[in-house]
């Protein structure tokens, strides 16, 4: 964090809140928290977080959404944590081993790109939907960000017309090859393009442009695991960067 101008509250205190998107061991009993403000990434040192003692510990669990004071004397490079508080637990999101698979994606997306406000507000509804165990609504938010991440890749597939020869008619499915949607003359299934029927191709579509205000009108539609599985596949194969998490996503989904 070198030339960072450094996160304070409306008094000028040293203090970020912030959702925790991950945690990693450091050193023997030390942790690197990874904090997302809604316009920032921030790395935390944690000393001593691993201990069992340790009042800082309840600081570090993903999926909460913290106030963290910090020294900002220590380091050029990260926050240096003194204490903090909890102010929301979303810690059902780890009961689920399918939502907890899509939320460690995520956050490993999310920490590759710019934070946004729209990111940390999504970001923090899903976590929500879960925990109030409304399955579609948290899918929904889960794709939103999956959409909202390959936006600032620069790869999000055209929904508009046909990425081969630009006519808006006769839409028949989806190329990753092509990059975006192809008509029924365009249409290759051999080289792995998808056919989708219009009610798939309109759901898409409209999460594609759909803007925070109206995302709620998307709820008739059922998200899953599937659509979500293709986002991150779309993801992977227009950037060439793996996701780890991936296929174990997938052997929850298809057994």
């Amino acid at each position: 964090m070198a030339n960072l101008v450094l996160p304070a509250d409306k008094a000028g205190q040293h203090r970020i809140e912030g959702l925790v998107l991950s945690v990693m061991d450091y050193r023997e009993n030390d942790g690197i928290i990874k904090l997302a403000a809604p316009d920032r990434i921030c790395t935390v040192f944690a000393r001593g977080i691993q201990k069992e003692t340790s009042k800082n510990r309840r600081l570090a669990m993903p999926a909460s959404r913290v106030i963290l004071n910090y020294d900002p004397q220590y380091s050029s490079s990260m926050l240096y944590l003194i204490n903090g508080s909890v102010e929301k637990s979303y810690w059902q999101v780890s009961q689920s081993l399918e939502m907890q698979s899509v939320n460690a994606l995520l956050s490993a997306l999310i920490q590759r790109y710019e934070m946004t406000p729209e990111i940390y507000s999504d970001l923090e509804a899903f976590w929500k939907a879960v925990c109030e165990k409304q399955e579609n609504r948290a899918m929904l938010f889960a794709c939103r960000l999956a959409i909202l991440i390959l936006k600032q890749a620069g790869t999000v597939m055209d929904v508009d017309e046909c990425a081969v020869c630009g006519i808006q008619k006769n839409i028949a499915g989806i190329s990753m090859n092509s990059g975006g949607f192809v008509c029924l003359d365009d249409f290759d299934g051999e080289t792995g393009d998808l056919k989708w029927d219009k009610a798939r191709l309109r759901q898409l579509r409209w999460l594609v442009h759909a803007s925070r205000p109206n995302l709620e009108k998307l709820e008739s539609f059922r998200w899953d695991l599937d659509f979500f599985i293709f986002l991150m596949d779309w993801y992977v194969f227009t950037t060439d960067m793996p996701l780890q998490a991936l296929s174990f996503l997938k052997s929850l989904a298809r057994p």
